[in-house]
């Protein structure tokens, strides 16, 4: 997720350092906790919200960031939006009171629906597609069946950004969403990759 905002910051913002960046985080569980440390270290301008109480405050405290309450987070003007909790937070309610430039989190199902990519597009609001940025979840897990190797999975975390990379400058060429290249990629790749032949099992 770390390296899919730096993507996004690169395209939208022409920024290649995350040193002033304002990021507003929805949701400091597992993840969102760690993406913060990731971003303050980068010397991003954190701001928080969850519905736990004490994982804002210990975030704030390690971070520095600034405490949100609610849904009050989509109304913040800052350089990111980092849904990083629930899914469909993209909807109706929400994308019209965005201020932000970027969307770029890693909550699963993000969109409430596919067309609210176009209208975050519409909007000129950059949105990196949640099942390309939240890929480090599966890229470390299918990598513990291959014997863990933890400069590989790096390598392979990084190759985040660059799909991004790809799928943002694609998106930019053909004046469409960003979501949208990123299911074309989805469909070529399952395509083109071989089919597996999975053995049958016997009921005990």
């Amino acid at each position: 997720c770390f390296v899919g905002i730096q993507s996004a910051v690169r395209h939208k913002l022409g920024r290649d350092s995350l040193e002033g960046i304002s990021v507003a985080i929805q949701g400091v569980g597992n993840v969102g906790r760690h993406l913060a440390a990731l971003l303050d270290s980068a010397g991003a301008e954190l701001y928080v919200c969850d519905l736990q109480p004490d994982q804002v405050r210990l975030v704030a405290e390690l971070h520095g960031a600034k405490s949100v309450k609610g849904d009050a987070i989509f109304d913040l003007e800052v350089d990111v939006l980092a849904p990083c909790a629930m899914g469909a937070v993209l909807n109706d309610d929400t994308i019209p009171r965005l201020r932000a430039s970027i969307v770029a989190g890693s909550a699963n199902n993000q969109l409430a629906q596919d067309h609210h990519g176009d209208v975050l597009a519409a909007r000129g609001i950059l949105y990196a597609p949640d099942y390309a940025i939240n890929a480090g979840g599966i890229i470390d897990v299918a990598s513990e069946y291959e014997g863990y190797d933890r400069k590989l999975v790096r390598r392979r975390l990084e190759g985040i950004g660059a799909t991004l990379d790809a799928i943002f400058t694609r998106a930019r060429a053909r004046g469409v969403s960003p979501h949208r290249i990123a299911d074309e990629l989805a469909v070529q790749r399952l395509r083109a990759a071989p089919r597996l032949a999975l053995p049958l099992t016997r009921a005990a």
